[in-house]
């Protein structure tokens, strides 16, 4: 039976072709590319998954050989990485050229031609030139599509689109235009485009109306760390790491704390991030009456995260929708059990995580007590996740976007 979308009209599964593992596709012979990346964020600085992935297909896809300049709004530090150039607006080139506002500037300059960042980023990037001819131009989400595709007719190459996220997901159902405009934009332009999950690769034809045989599935991925040992703490606790936003059902998760409180009231329950949801997120763990139990942490860095996954019994991701959930895989990476949304990426690639549905508080709370009363059930999904997550990193993702980047090039009449 084919595949239905949430709005009712059948779409077509994905090939072997189109969402074969990188062990099976392996990348064409041919010479070093030129590659320019339309992103947002990039490490050291970075909100989300996004950054992190920008960096790290950027890294490997340097080690295979090829040039990659990236382009980001903000003037950085960037953390370096041999074989990629970054540019950004209002840089130094020649003592000459219009200057264009920065990121999250707002648009309240008398005069200026630009009505916010965004718009101002867009047109830097499309007048921008290179000297040798990019191979293939890659952006990154919504930002800076109409930019990247200005550019890629400019120079006659082709685009190629990997969309994290679409604005119906981020919005939960109610999209602003101008951003839904702007992702149309990027994937009407684009020779192919990458999704992150078969699930958001499914939207994208069904909403965005893609056509299916552009579009690839390529995973997000991990690093292993071996920087710190499992933490056996006398306190148990429950972790969800992520942005504090209504997408990520973090209100789910303080609903299922307190239904296991009673029962574990010895566990903590761990929240890190930090986001809009931050303030009712809080008035609710009090509501409930376990405001004791609930610690907020705010943001935290990566070596933070870490000591908060070596020393947690349970990570648990609840989002409403999640088309992929690096937390997750991170988390799984470091043996810790997990336990996701059916809705997440993640759970497309996993068989060692317990998969609920988003809303259902009392299946998470249930999921929750079973790991904390067993440790041998904590112990044998924990080593099941980690191999799951490991068994393909960002080697193999960059590997399959430069096969993805040689099949738009050779669709556009351009072999390299």
């Amino acid at each position: 039976m084919p595949a239905v979308s949430e709005v009712g009209s059948p779409v077509r599964p994905a090939t072997r072709a189109e969402t074969r593992s990188s062990a099976a596709r392996r990348v064409a012979p041919g010479r070093p590319l030129e590659i320019v990346m339309v992103g947002w964020e990039f490490p050291p600085h970075h909100s989300g998954g996004l950054g992190v992935h920008c960096y790290e297909i950027c890294r490997e896809v340097t080690r295979l050989g090829h040039r990659v300049t990236f382009l980001s709004p903000f003037a950085g530090p960037f953390t370096p990485v041999d074989g990629v150039t970054f540019r950004h607006p209002g840089e130094s080139v020649g003592g000459k050229g219009p200057e264009y506002p920065p990121a999250y500037w707002a648009g309240e300059l008398p005069g200026s031609p630009f009505a916010d960042s965004i718009d101002g980023y867009n047109a830097w990037v499309g007048g921008l030139r290179f000297d040798p001819v990019p191979d293939v131009i890659h952006v990154h989400d919504w930002f800076g599509t109409r930019g990247a595709a200005a550019l890629a007719r400019a120079v006659r190459r082709p685009l190629v689109a990997t969309i994290h996220s679409t604005e119906y997901d981020r919005s939960l159902g109610h999209p602003w235009a101008h951003i839904l405009e702007r992702e149309q934009a990027g994937i009407d332009a684009a020779t192919r485009v990458i999704a992150v999950s078969q699930h958001l690769r499914m939207q994208l034809i069904q909403r965005y109306h893609a056509v299916p045989d552009r579009v690839r599935v390529i995973y997000n991925a991990v690093r292993p760390s071996d920087r710190l040992a499992a933490i056996d703490p006398k306190t148990r606790v429950v972790l969800y790491v992520g942005r504090l936003a209504v997408m990520k059902g973090v209100d789910t998760f303080l609903r299922a704390a307190a239904r296991v409180v009673p029962a574990f009231p010895d566990a903590l329950f761990v929240i890190a991030g930090e986001g809009p949801e931050y303030g009712r997120l809080v008035e609710l763990a009090a509501r409930l009456g376990i405001g004791d139990r609930v610690m907020f942490l705010g943001k935290v860095s990566d070596d933070e995260r870490e000591i908060l996954l070596a020393g947690s019994s349970v990570f648990v991701l609840p989002s409403v929708v999640e088309p992929f959930g690096i937390a997750a895989l991170e988390a799984m990476a470091a043996g810790v059990p997990t336990i996701v949304s059916k809705t997440s990426g993640v759970a497309e690639i996993s068989s060692g995580t317990f998969r609920v549905d988003f809303w259902d508080v009392d299946e998470f709370a249930s999921r929750i007590s079973e790991l904390l009363e067993y440790p041998e059930l904590r112990r044998a999904m924990g080593a099941q996740g980690r191999w799951e997550a490991l068994r393909a990193g960002w080697p193999e993702r960059a590997e399959e976007t430069i096969a993805v980047y040689r099949e738009a090039i050779d669709a556009a009449g351009d072999r390299a």
